[in-house]
């Protein structure tokens, strides 16, 4: 308590939100506020009519490390409100913004107010948010914008406003001194969804391309800018100007400002409630962890609701180029940044002192150089700077830039004085390459062609993709089968492109799309080093337009600075209409000195989803680039459109889903499902066959080129480390992947003899979809596969050693059929199915032990055997809900088997599933199997029924083991007998403290009905296939309905005092107790979660966080509590473990309490 304090007077209030220069807002807006700035708030608002203003921001106050901030909030709105801070240390009783459990109020009444405090341990954003009003509509607190953020900065530091250098009480943008470390700029960046908002008039949104008016509002920091309010003109057909200050002016989202070198520092903050979005900022890198320099180098990041995230970007403003202009970022959804998501970070070359104005006559703002670098130069007439010396004309469409498209224009003298000293097409004002870096050269055409995905005929008739221009003819022809375009470079290398652009003018026309003018179409690329001015492949800010119009010829230069791996390229002029065709491919940048082989011939090859990539001073290895896309615009044989939208251009999700422009749907694959990835049974999929012989040593790219969804990558008997240069992160088998990211897995294939290892997208709607395939390890040579140049005579036998001979640890399981009952109010699956102990079955169905799902324990280095024993109906009812894409009835299969997720096994006949030519691994009801795997990797660890992932998961039929430390004991918290299954043990490891360990298992798709046998009907507003269903955390759901149907008052809903505690586990511990808990999502829907617990912070690698976020189908993590039960202060209390996503995960029912004791409970034992 002695730390120094910062003291804060909030208030909360309501204001109309206005998010954009054409005056839709947000009527009903909630915002915190500092009361020093209440005042001039208000006379802003008063002053500007229907216009956004700059003090309506989401508030952002700071602090330093290791200070104490107090908090008085006054609440000004009708209801109760609160500030629930994460990462913070408090009192759960006094400061958490709540009312959970047993604990006290910690609210702000109507009227009245309340104090906080809050130690801030150290650097990092601090999410803070409503908790009072927890429901995700557009009655929620949430929604309507109260929520906040504290920046803790650096001991000692001091913040200015950018623009004037005095002090900034609060603000997004600031400029930060550290004592002793370089002053940076700093952005915080607030990214929610399902912002409720109306037009100018009060009236509904009208998007003139859209019949109805327009429901989803997705914004950035209070602001949206949306393509409805930014319409072709001044030479302009569509979207390509969309982002264009030369024809629009500047977005109202945020413009941040630097000059060129200023170190920078963002902070991502997700305050939405529904959707993980994609934050993609051009012409910049970062670590994946920002104090990790063996972490991953990205430009994508996936963040789900209630996630902060900071980087800071490599090299400062500009990056290594020191390209001066803008680089926007957004949400890299498609539909998202076409609806408003997006903003610009400019880099400026010259000083500026507020006197200057842009091309459209808005004032130039001043930015004050940080104290510590030396000034930009002035302005000069021969010298304006950007964007002064750009020949543009306001109104109308960007030039493009000079010496980029061939042969069309000469520079003007005010250009060529702002060239760079090394100036040459592609890399005109910046060339970060250096002079003898060898160089590389691809000629890329774009193409459009009928696309065939499937044996069946589903096909794009439309299709659009990049192609070399050499295969430009074999494509068109059909002798070369069309897939995406992947080409390659060496770290060091210079990539130089001409890219010429033949797709057709016209797109669309159809159920899908409007007919629409694509006039011109570019290569926007991430990760490589560029020209933001010509090699962008876009026209964002008052930048160049760096495209290329129909029929032209445009140069691209990149510089692949470092082994970059797996880097996404696309088209960024008409995203939102050609991505779904396959605008999208990817540059691979290699180890230097690598060669890249015809994984069939052992020959040359430019370009191909499959290599053999030879190096002579590393192993060689095989290459496998695999693109998810989803919203494909599909036809079947007929011409009927697939899962078409209810009118072109809706912003419905529309179409299926692909791999490299293929997919194998699960309906045209029919009878036992347990035989649906069956070759013998059904043939080989269409989707792509990856090959290796055992011991290949392999690399998977995986990358994700359309256009809305998150996927979840699976794949059997294989696994990698999180980071591939980063052995210390945890192995996994799953990957979660957004649009634009991309994943690099490395492992060796391994086998005993010929397998067949499936590979599939584990949302079922996926795969369904018929997004999975096969990972082919042979085991003796074949004429279409070329040996590793590396390993010609090596004896082609497998890395895998038997399983160790002991210790075994045995289970007798049984899978079987019976209802699950998930809260006192009656809700339930009247065709549940689990796998439950052996010895528990007889009670189970006799109602005297509740059902949950099986969490078995090994310990680290145990071979583990279970004997499973299908003890299912001959017959099952087959699910028609929750629905799925182009549904058709879909029997129910009464087979099961055990596949065991990243653990170890042997063989084909252990792998619990039907796939390609491998021998059955499932069980018909009544008989029994061995299943015999490895406790190798610590952690949790999924197992399913690999038979029927359409009926059998979304009906409880999952489980999982949990891999402890060697020679670890595991005890009953209540009786203290050793227990080896269940949520919640003590657990004793040799020569280690012993912990208290929990386990939360996410799964949604659920079919619930209520006590009177009618189907609980969704929430009113669901839409997507991706959200039908209900949720659970452990078999267990406390849905907010059910509360608020006895006391109607949200302010309450948490609280056990009301309603008595909820159905979801009840975790106990005592205070200053070590606590692990495991959290993950078995099932079945494939909308993103996220996990919190108040409180409570964890370490992620380097990170040290509060929410894990990016949480799907097979995703599962170990949250080592770092506080301790009862937080830094060991305060008892309840504390709350939840979803972050309030639509509609907690509403629907995901969360629950932890509840910390001081005093020794008579049931409960202690750690010794």
């Amino acid at each position: 308590m002695s730390a120094p304090a910062r003291y804060y007077h909030v208030v909360a209030l309501s204001v109309p939100i206005v998010l954009n220069r054409a005056g839709e807002y947000n009527p009903n807006g909630m915002m915190f506020v500092l009361k020093e700035r209440e005042a001039e708030l208000r006379q802003q608002i008063a002053s500007n009519p229907g216009q956004p203003v700059s003090l309506v921001q989401p508030l952002v106050i700071r602090a330093c490390a290791g200070e104490w901030v107090e908090v008085l909030l006054e609440n000004q709105l009708p209801f109760p409100v609160s500030m629930h801070i994460q990462k913070a240390a408090y009192s759960i009783q006094t400061s958490d913004g709540s009312l959970v459990g047993l604990n006290q109020s910690s609210l702000a009444p109507p009227g009245g107010s309340i104090t906080y405090r809050w130690f801030c341990p150290r650097e990092g954003a601090y999410l803070f948010n409503d908790l009072a009003n927890p429901l995700s509509s557009e009655t929620g607190s949430n929604a309507n914008g109260l929520w906040g953020a504290l920046i803790v900065e650096p001991p000692g530091s001091r913040w200015t406003d950018p623009e004037t250098g005095g002090e900034l009480p609060s603000g997004t943008a600031a400029d930060i001194h550290p004592p002793g470390r370089p002053s940076f700029r700093e952005y915080v960046v607030f990214f929610h969804d399902e912002f409720p908002a109306v037009a100018a008039d009060g009236g509904p949104i009208i998007d003139p391309m859209h019949p109805e008016p327009v429901v989803e509002v997705h914004t950035i920091s209070y602001r949206s800018e949306p393509s409805r309010i930014r319409p072709p003109r001044g030479g302009c057909s569509g979207e390509e100007c969309m982002m264009s200050s030369w024809v629009h002016g500047d977005p109202a989202t945020p413009v941040f400002h630097a000059y060129i070198g200023d170190p920078a520092v963002f902070h991502l903050i997700h305050a939405g409630i529904k959707e993980t979005h994609v934050f993609h900022l051009h012409l910049y890198q970062w670590h994946l962890e920002p104090d990790n320099p063996r972490s991953p180098i990205i430009d994508s990041i996936s963040i789900s609701p209630q996630e902060t995230y900071t980087f800071k970007p490599l090299y400062g403003a500009g990056s290594l180029a020191r390209s001066f202009g803008d680089a926007i970022f957004h949400c890299h959804l498609y539909p998202h940044f076409d609806n408003g998501m997006w903003g610009l970070w400019r880099t400026h070359d010259v000083l500026e002192d507020g006197s200057r104005f842009y091309p459209d006559g808005t004032p130039i703002k001043a930015l004050q150089p940080l104290p510590d670098r030396q000034p930009p130069p002035a302005p000069a007439p021969e010298r304006p700077g950007f964007p002064l010396f750009i020949p543009g004309i306001f109104g109308q469409k960007p030039p493009a830039p000079p010496l980029g498209i061939v042969g069309v224009r000469d520079p003007t003298p005010l250009e060529r004085a702002a060239f760079a000293a090394n100036a040459r097409p592609g890399a005109v004002f910046a060339n970060p390459a250096p002079p003898d870096a060898p160089v590389r050269e691809y000629e890329i055409v774009g193409i459009s062609r009928d696309l065939v995905y499937n044996q069946q005929g589903w096909h794009d008739p439309e299709g659009r993709l990049y192609v070399l221009a050499e295969d430009e003819e074999a494509v068109l022809s059909g002798q070369k089968v069309p897939e995406p375009l992947v080409i390659r470079a060496n770290a060091g290398e210079v990539v130089r492109v001409k890219f010429t652009n033949k797709f057709p003018l016209q797109l669309g026309g159809n159920a899908f799309q409007n007919r629409h003018h694509t006039t011109e179409a570019g290569i926007h690329i991430h990760l490589v080093k560029f020209d933001v001015q010509c090699s962008d492949g876009a026209a964002n800010g008052w930048n160049y337009d760096s495209s290329a119009p129909y029929g032209e010829t445009i140069v691209y230069q990149w510089y692949c600075d470092r082994e970059l791996h797996a880097v996404f390229f696309h088209d960024h002029q008409f995203a939102n209409l050609h991505q779904q065709h396959g605008v999208f491919g990817a540059l691979i940048v290699e180890p230097p000195h690598s060669i890249y082989l015809d994984p069939g011939t052992g020959k040359p090859l430019k370009s191909g989803t499959r290599a053999i990539i030879h190096n002579p001073f590393l192993p060689d290895f095989r290459e496998f680039v695999l693109f998810v896309h989803d919203f494909a615009l599909l036809f079947d044989r007929e011409g009927q459109p697939l899962n078409p939208p209810p009118f072109p251009d809706s912003p419905q999700d529309p179409g299926v889903m692909g791999i490299n422009y293929r997919c194998t749907p699960f309906l045209f694959r029919p009878g036992d499902p347990a035989y649906v990835f069956s070759s013998r049974v059904h043939g080989e999929p269409d989707t792509p066959l990856l090959e290796a012989y055992a011991g290949d040593p392999v690399r998977i790219r995986l990358l994700d080129g359309a256009h809305e969804e998150q996927h979840s990558f699976i794949i059997h008997g294989h696994r990698w480390h999180r980071q591939p240069r980063d052995p210390a992160p945890p192995r996994t088998s799953s990957q979660t992947i957004g649009i634009s990211e991309a994943f690099n897995f490395f492992f060796t294939a391994r086998a005993r003899q010929r397998t067949d290892y499936l590979y599939y997208f584990g949302g079922i709607d996926d795969l369904w979809l018929g997004l999975w395939g096969i990972f082919r390890v042979h085991v003796r040579p074949v004429a279409h596969l070329h040996p590793l140049p590396d390993r010609q005579y090596l004896p082609l036998t497998a890395p895998i050693r038997p399983l160790p001979a002991g210790p075994v640890r045995r289970y007798q399981v049984v899978a079987m059929a019976h209802p699950i009952v998930y809260n006192r109010f009656g809700d339930h699956d009247p065709n549940g199915l689990l796998f439950a102990l052996a010895r528990d079955e007889a009670a189970i169905r006799q109602g005297t032990l509740v059902p949950e799902p099986l969490l078995l324990r090994a310990n680290l280095g145990e071979v583990v055997e279970i004997h499973l024993t299908n003890k299912l109906p001959e017959y099952l009812p087959s699910a028609t809900f929750p629905e799925v894409p182009l549904q058709i009835p879909w029997p129910a299969s009464s087979r099961v088997s055990l596949h065991i997720q990243t653990l170890t096994y042997l063989g084909p006949e252990q792998d619990g599933a039907a796939v390609g030519f491998n021998p059955d691994s499932t069980i018909p009801p009544g008989a029994s199997r061995l299943y015999r795997f490895q406790a190798d990797v610590p952690g949790l660890h999924f197992f399913y029924s690999m038979t029927d992932l359409r009926n059998h998961r979304q009906r409880g039929l999952f489980g999982a083991i949990i891999v402890e430390p060697p020679g670890s004991y595991w005890l009953d918290p209540y009786s203290g007998k050793p227990r080896s299954h269940g949520a919640h043990l003590l657990i004793y490891p040799p020569g280690q403290p012993p912990y208290r360990e929990f386990a939360v298992i996410a799964h949604n798709g659920i079919e619930l009905f209520d006590q009177q046998g009618q189907r609980i009907p969704d929430p009113q507003e669901v839409e997507d296939f991706e959200d039908q269903g209900h949720k659970a955390f452990n078999y267990r759901s406390e849905r907010l309905a059910n509360r608020l149907a006895f006391n109607p008052d949200p302010a309450l809903v948490f609280s056990s005092a009301v309603h008595g505690d909820p159905a979801t586990p009840l975790f106990e511990a005592y205070t200053g107790e070590p606590l692990v808990f495991h959290f993950g999502m078995a099932a079945s829907k494939p909308r993103n979660t996220s996990f919190l617990i108040h409180g409570h912070t964890w370490t992620l690698g380097t990170s040290i966080i509060a929410c894990q976020g990016k949480v799907s189908i097979g995703n599962s993590w170990t949250l080592y509590l770092r506080e301790k039960a009862g937080g830094r202060f060991r305060v008892p209390g309840d504390y709350l473990y939840r979803a972050g996503v309030l639509r509609w995960d907690v509403e629907a029912g995901m969360w629950g309490i932890l509840r910390v004791h001081a005093e020794k409970k008579k049931n409960l034992l202690k750690l010794k």
